[in-house]
């Protein structure tokens, strides 16, 4: 290769790393579902048990980071500039674990970490929506399974929940997913296990 194709391929490789950074980046947002009404939340009463919270099951189409809004003729559109900070599956898992330990005290939950050497029963929860649609509406919908340290079914419901944005954004959109999870989703299955492990 002569001097002057060298030349010519060094000049080409800078101008091409220079028109790499002068393009602007597409700056993406990134969310949290945070827990607004932790500190608020009314402990209640039940026997002394142990439960293993399973990390909570979303669906694949949920799995990514992009946050996904759906049409009602089910076309799903991810954004590619509004994300999840974390996945929803470890978030949804970390935080229910938080307010289920606050709102049952009396049970003693046990996440990822080392479990006790006796049987201990199992709390499954299965995600199949968790999104806002077009018209501006949240849609979470799924099931959960409480299973007893014999292996028997103690409890369990499906659950399906509307909500309507008091606003347009992502912002607005993520904080309503929280509050709709836990006020209409959780509370409502503790009060359920109160029922069931009353003291």
């Amino acid at each position: 290769m002569n001097k002057m194709s060298v030349k010519a391929l060094w000049l080409l490789l800078v101008c091409s790393f220079v028109a790499g950074c002068s393009t602007p980046a597409v700056q993406s947002h990134e969310y949290l579902l945070m827990d607004a009404g932790l500190k608020s939340t009314q402990p209640q009463s039940t026997r002394r048990i142990s439960v293993q919270l399973m990390p909570i099951v979303v669906a694949n189409y949920l799995a990514g980071n992009e946050i996904v809004l759906v049409t009602k003729q089910g076309d799903v559109h991810r954004s590619q500039s509004n994300l999840w900070a974390e996945t929803l599956s470890p978030q949804l898992t970390r935080l229910t674990q938080q307010r289920l330990e606050k709102t049952l005290p009396n049970i003693t939950w046990f996440g990822g970490q080392r479990l006790p050497s006796y049987a201990i029963a199992l709390l499954n929860i299965e995600v199949d929506d968790f999104y806002a649609d077009l018209e501006g509406i949240v849609h979470i919908s799924g099931r959960w399974q409480m299973i007893s340290a014999n292996g028997e079914l103690s409890a369990s419901n499906t659950f399906y929940v509307q909500s309507e944005l008091t606003s347009d954004g992502y912002s607005t959109m993520v904080q309503t997913l929280s509050a709709s999870w836990f006020d209409k989703v959780i509370d409502p299955m503790a009060k359920e296990m109160a029922k069931v492990f009353h003291p």
